[in-house]
Formats: C-alpha cells, structure tokens, sequence
C-alpha cells in the first residue's frame, strides 16, 4: 500500500510516471518507490511526501508506466516450440539443452519475468540454470525449479525420465527434492503436443499421484499437475494438487471441484494459438495438429465462462519465451479486464506459485522486481509488449 515516508538513507530511488503496485490499488500518479541496498523496497509513496537521501542513486522513470515483475507460472528453460518435438529437445545433451536455455531466459528476462516457474527439464538442469543465474554467469528470471516431470513410461513428457508405480514415484520425487527442487510437477494428462496421448484420460492412478503430493507435502512443498480434464484433471484436484496446468478441456463439474478445493487454474494461451507455438513446430503432424485444433476451438468457446468462474488463475507462456504480454492479452481477449489481466501476471503468479511473501507486488519488505513500460496497459493490453527497463532484486537489468 501507498504511504507517507520520511527521509531514508538509501541506494536507489525509481521515480515513476504511473504506479501500479499489483496489490489490487488504484495506481497512483508521479510516485516514488525506495530500494534499500539488500535489494528490497524499502519504500513506497507519493514524489511530494519522499525525502531521499542526496547520495541516493535515481532512476528516472517518471515518464514511464511501472509494475512489478512479470511472474511466468509455467515454462520450460530449454525448449523452443516452433523447433518442433518438444520431447526430443530434452533428450538433447544437456550442454546443447543449455545453451538454447541461455538464449530463452535472456529473451525472458528482458520482455518482463523477473520470476519463471519452470515446470521440468532433464539432467536436474533447471537447478544448474538457476545456480548461474544467481552467480552472476549468465542473465535470466529467479528460477522456481521442478526438477524432472514425473510422467509414466507411456506418458505425455516423458523424455528421458519416467516413474511408474508408488515406489518409483516417490523415489523420483525424493531425488528431485534432493536437488533442489521447489516443487514437483506430475503428469496426470495426455498433451496437445505429443501424438500418442489423450487430452482426459488419467496418466496415473490415484495412488500414484497421492504419492507425488504426499512427497512433496513431506518436505513442505507442493504439487502442481499438468491435467488438461476428464480422470487425470479430477483425481489430480481430489489427492490434493495445488495447481492444474493447462487446462484446456476442463468441464463445468471439474472446474467447480477446482474451486472446492482452492486449486488454482494456470492458462498457457500461446503454446497454443500464438503461430510460432505448436503450429509452427509441429505442422506436419497430423495427429497434433488435430488435437490443437480441438483444443483451440475448445479454449476459445469455454474460457470466457472459465475465467469468470471464480477459479483463481495465473498465466504461464508454456516455453513461448518473452510471450507474457501474448498471455495477457488472450485473457483481456477473453473478456478478463486489462488490470485483472496484470494482477494475473503478477500477484497471481506469484501466490499460485507460493512466492507472494517475496515478490508480485511492490510493497514494503518485497524484493525489488520491476518494469518500466512505454505505454499504459490499462488502457491499451498490448502496452505490455513494451518494456523499456527491468530491474530484478533492486539491480537495473541489461540484456
């Protein structure tokens, strides 16, 4: 919340045209926010009511539209979908994997994410991602790890990793906690982007995905679901997953358990409808195509009803590096206002993702995550596209 302040000794202060805090507030003209040398904000409040320290360093962004972070809920470092077979990306060497990771997270980072929840990769490489980014080697979004996706042999990701009854679940997601890993991520459904699998059909039995959630409830963590609907979505929600990714099928029934239940719903628009998804990298697979088909058509008659369930839902670009704004704007297209639409992108990634304490919003104590946008989104979604400044825990970002 905005408040009156007094003087402060200080390393940074962001002078900002329009203010919007993603904490729900109406954003607030020729604002002031204070970043302490930690990094976090110490600070926010009215230019007129801020004394700053002389020695403090000032940003100028006072003709500019500033927010917090993008927060992505759901992507993969290493994959590039218009390549095509996402699958075959990741059984790549991990050096090659690494590389392309490189380039992804760069591009990421300067469209916005201060924040990515990355939802698998193989040889523990999100781990080794998020170690350089935090060091210093290369640049990136604050990495929330999975680890590898805990997927039955015949089951939609699988790469080189697969774990088939209770033991071996519960082994996989030991090893990835073992590493690291902030949570676990399990698939319960087939995937648009894999010919031999079924959007609803269940991947596991109850109790292999109560194993999953129970292992990762053991060490204080959580368990999220690829599900698109039908069986998968449904027993995912009822063992006690706390987020469902995708959910392109999801029905009335299934989306009113999501609601019992307080799981959260994370959109993934892009993989899908945007031309250098799937499209791109899979036009010549006729039994992809079909399925994107039916699930675009889907999507497009059911999430306007969706989105005003009541369901709480965040917004992830599914590998369509520096798409947020793509993401964003098939919400607004969907009928999701243009603020909603931000707090989406913001907040409500960042509590679907259990970080709401650290970052999402600009407030007092929280990390200094920002953006600086040419344009109001508010008024105008795709203001979102332009990002003319990113800082991340209180450092100005360059690509």
């Amino acid at each position: 919340m905005l408040c009156e302040l007094t003087e402060h000794h200080v390393t940074t202060v962001v002078r900002c045209g329009t203010l919007f805090d993603g904490t729900g507030a109406d954003p607030v003209t020729d604002a002031v926010l204070i970043v302490d040398e930690a990094g976090h904000i110490q600070a926010v409040g009215q230019a007129d009511v801020v004394a700053a320290s002389p020695q403090a360093t000032i940003v100028d962004l006072s003709s500019s539209f500033v927010m917090p972070g993008l927060v992505d809920a759901h992507s993969h470092a290493s994959i590039v979908p218009g390549m095509g077979d996402q699958m075959g990306q990741m059984r790549q060497p991990a050096v090659k994997q690494a590389l392309r990771a490189t380039a992804n997270l760069q591009r990421d980072l300067m469209a916005g994410t201060t924040t990515m929840r990355v939802m698998a990769e193989e040889h523990f490489l999100d781990m080794d991602l998020r170690e350089a980014i935090a060091c210093g080697s290369i640049v990136g979004p604050r990495l929330l790890c999975a680890g590898r996706g805990i997927t039955a042999t015949n089951g939609h990701g699988r790469a080189l990793s697969s774990f088939d009854g209770v033991d071996e679940i519960r082994r996989g997601v030991r090893e990835n906690f073992q590493h690291g890993a902030d949570h676990v991520k399990i698939f319960a459904t087939g995937g648009v982007s894999s010919a031999g699998s079924t959007l609803q059909a269940s991947g596991y039995s109850r109790e292999e995905i109560r194993a999953a959630v129970e292992e990762a409830q053991r060490v204080g963590k959580y368990a999220a679901a690829h599900a698109h609907g039908g069986a998968g979505l449904r027993l995912a929600v009822e063992e006690g997953v706390s987020t469902i990714e995708h959910g392109a099928l999801v029905s009335d029934d299934e989306l009113q358990l999501m609601i019992d239940h307080d799981a959260w719903l994370v959109c993934t628009f892009s993989v899908l409808f945007h031309p250098t998804g799937i499209e791109q990298g899979d036009a010549r697979e006729p039994a992809i195509m079909a399925k994107v088909e039916t699930a675009r058509a889907t999507v497009n008659a059911r999430f306007p009803g969706v989105l005003r369930s009541g369901v709480r839902f965040a917004i992830g670009t599914d590998s369509m590096h520096g798409l947020m704004a793509y993401e964003a704007q098939t919400l607004v297209r969907f009928g999701v206002a243009p603020r909603d639409a931000l707090l989406a992108a913001t907040r409500g990634g960042a509590e679907a993702c259990r970080v709401l304490a650290e970052t999402g919003t600009l407030e007092p104590g929280k990390r200094a995550d920002l953006i600086g946008l040419d344009g109001d989104p508010l008024a105008d979604i795709a203001a979102l596209r332009q990002v003319s400044f990113v800082m991340k825990d209180g450092i100005q970002q360059r690509g």
